[in-house]
């Protein structure tokens, strides 16, 4: 009988040690990556690709950048996720809270200075310049907008959105970047609260997901959004979509990567993220019409279609240390002077 129980616990005992490279083998055939939103700068096509092409998956995550931080600091004891991007001044912040750990992937010297952390915190991917995406069906005769100061006008009431900013990292550029449009400073929110507090008549919802289907359905007829999300709709998805960067000046915006510390898959993690500065990786995301930052990528015929360059020259392009410094000061700012009236 004990020989019996014997053989049967060394039967267990080797099944159990066959098992082990089992397990870390399906452990490294996962990359979990916070705010992985697939029609945002083309994700979905892009985590699709690195799935055909090596057999890892990286699922779809719908949190925006600035609750993809909330979630890692309230996991940093446990991490889950192995990966985040965000929008650049959200990433700089997560980077200043410790949330990353340095890494360097290759491709990293192709990227300016000024858009990565010179200790591998965080690296800029792409970059895009937020500006109004607008159904043209769903606005049917009134006319487009071509300024901030045109979608004060009552006959936009009920046709604008933006995302709470306190959610995602675009709108958050957003809504610091027309305050330094409109001459207000890191010390002043005044200028751009103001504008928004008038905007908030025009405005039909404040989203914590992405609206990416509704405005291209017409439900939404005016996004204020990142231009390469407009142009996806217009020039892949074929709808009745026109992209305008306003007179006064459109906002610039880096995308930015980073590993998160602790990452649980931190292998996988390295490959993933080498593998998103190659040139495969960096055209998916220019098709997407973000503007890769390997400049290879950037087809002719891609950047034939955005709007005229004479659009861009006003574009400002905000501070990401200054940002990060304020970030909770102005969401704070926006939720008691504009979120509270709803």
């Amino acid at each position: 009988m004990q020989n019996r129980f014997g053989r049967q616990r060394w039967i267990l005992g080797v099944f159990l040690l066959l098992l082990v490279p089992f397990t870390t083998l399906a452990a490294e055939h996962v990359v979990i990556q916070y705010d992985n939103i697939p029609h945002y700068a083309n994700w979905g096509k892009v985590t699709q690709k690195y799935f055909d092409r090596y057999g890892v998956r990286v699922p779809p995550d719908p949190k925006g950048s600035s609750a993809s931080m909330a979630a890692l600091e309230a996991e940093k004891a446990h991490p889950q996720a192995d990966v985040v991007y965000y929008s650049g001044a959200i990433g700089y912040q997560a980077a200043q809270k410790g949330l990353h750990q340095p890494y360097k992937p290759q491709g990293w010297e192709m990227i300016p200075d000024d858009l990565k952390d010179p200790e591998g915190l965080w690296w800029t991917i792409h970059t895009a310049t937020i500006g109004l995406i607008i159904n043209t069906e769903a606005l049917g005769a009134t006319p487009l907008p071509r300024s901030w100061a045109d979608l004060l006008k009552p006959e936009y009431r009920g046709k604008i959105a933006y995302d709470d900013p306190t959610w995602g990292g675009t709108a958050f550029t957003f809504v610091w970047g027309i305050n330094q449009l409109l001459g207000g400073t890191s010390e002043n929110f005044q200028p751009g609260l103001t504008y928004l507090k008038k905007l908030d008549r025009n405005i039909i919802t404040y989203p914590r997901e992405s609206i990416y289907n509704d405005v291209l359905r017409g439900e939404i007829p005016i996004w204020i959004n990142a231009d390469g999300n407009g142009l996806t709709m217009k020039w892949v998805d074929r709808g009745p979509v026109e992209v305008v960067i306003p007179a006064e000046g459109g906002i610039t915006m880096p995308l930015v990567m980073a590993m998160v510390k602790g990452a649980p898959h931190e292998k996988a993690a390295r490959r993933y993220l080498d593998w998103l500065l190659s040139i495969e990786a960096q055209v998916e995301f220019a098709r997407a019409f973000f503007r890769p930052i390997n400049p290879a990528a950037f087809l002719p015929e891609l950047q034939a279609k955005f709007p005229p360059v004479e659009q861009y020259r006003n574009a400002v392009n905000p501070s990401l240390p200054d940002m990060a410094e304020h970030a909770d000061q102005l969401k704070r700012a926006w939720l008691k002077t504009i979120r509270r009236r709803r």
